[in-house]
């Protein structure tokens, strides 16, 4: 945790809130564009279109970020930064939650189902406060860790639906596969902010690394490996999908800046309790483009995840004492 003054913690605590609310915008933008063509008349794109459609978000996440440092004039510095100490370790990041965390996490849902990899995954945070606490000597009082395992019981009630289909026989390998996932996502943020701890390497130019590293990843072997051919990505390249990628990646990158910025100010063990309020946007901005209804139990989860990480996080000033101490 940087942050010095009681404005750089409020600071910090803003990019978390909007990290979470854009990246589950990004969550419902992606959802629409895979249930449109191609992803549902590609034959290919219907089995693995999740794996091109990370490709291509990766991809122009990076061209964006490589935009704004461009306009920054810090895009001189990007190759040194990827020869330094910091920049494996950001690269290392790229890899544990991108192409690992979604990988796996893909896999999860073709072996054990949604509801099992959903709920499992939800875990993440608490793996990324308890890696953050063993690796990064980041401290969460007791009323913190009540807080987070609230907020973590209300991502689990929300984004879980029971399956009527009997137990597969690969159940247990999907089961692996989302635990995988969620110490992916969740090492992806202890090991970000150690790579951005020293301050040689700033949220801007770790996210760049990330989106990169990762898109590379998918570009040279995800695709290759899970898709067998390239078909995919033309359907994609010559399809109306490749613009609303294009925009789509502009507020999947946003977010993940806003996260890289709450994680550098505030530590990852806030940065990842505010996060994982995406799910919660992801159901608001479901409503709002999609169409639903308010029920009881998206009204009693709200208010579990809400008050959970208002627990997790607590107020700036306590923050700042902690940091001092």
């Amino acid at each position: 945790m940087k942050a010095k003054t009681l404005s750089e913690v409020k600071g910090g605590y803003l990019w978390g809130i909007l990290s979470g609310m854009t990246w589950g915008l990004d969550t419902v933008l992606i959802g629409i564009i895979m249930s449109a063509v191609p992803f549902t008349t590609s034959m290919t794109l219907i089995a693995t279109g999740t794996f091109v459609c990370s490709f291509f978000h990766d991809g122009f996440a990076a061209m964006w970020m490589t935009l704004l440092l461009v306009v920054k004039k810090k895009i001189y510095y990007l190759i040194p930064k990827l020869k330094t100490r910091d920049g494996f370790f950001c690269i290392l990041g790229a890899l544990l939650g991108g192409p690992i965390g979604m990988s796996f996490y893909m896999l999860a849902i073709k072996n054990a189902g949604p509801a099992y990899t959903a709920t499992i995954t939800s875990c993440y945070p608490a793996l990324g406060v308890a890696l953050a606490f063993v690796f990064l000597k980041e401290r969460m009082p007791l009323r913190g860790w009540f807080g987070l395992i609230l907020c973590i019981f209300g991502v689990i009630w929300l984004s879980y639906e029971p399956s009527e289909t009997s137990v597969s026989s690969t159940l247990y390998v999907g089961i692996l596969c989302a635990i995988i996932s969620a110490f992916g996502w969740a090492l992806e943020s202890v090991v970000c902010a150690y790579g951005m701890k020293s301050g040689d390497v700033d949220p801007e130019m770790a996210l760049t690394i990330r989106e990169l590293a990762s898109f590379v990843t998918y570009g040279s072997l995800v695709v290759p490996v899970f898709c067998g051919t390239y078909e995919g990505v033309v359907d994609v390249v010559i399809s109306n999908s490749l613009f609303w990628l294009l925009l789509t990646a502009f507020v999947g990158v946003f977010s993940y800046l806003a996260w890289y910025k709450a994680i550098d100010t505030i530590g990852a063990s806030r940065g990842v309790s505010f996060n994982v309020t995406y799910s919660f946007w992801a159901i608001v901005f479901s409503m709002l483009f999609i169409g639903g209804e308010f029920s009881l139990k998206l009204i009693l989860c709200c208010l579990m995840i809400i008050g959970g990480v208002v627990l997790a996080v607590g107020r700036p000033s306590e923050a700042l004492n902690e940091n001092k101490n």
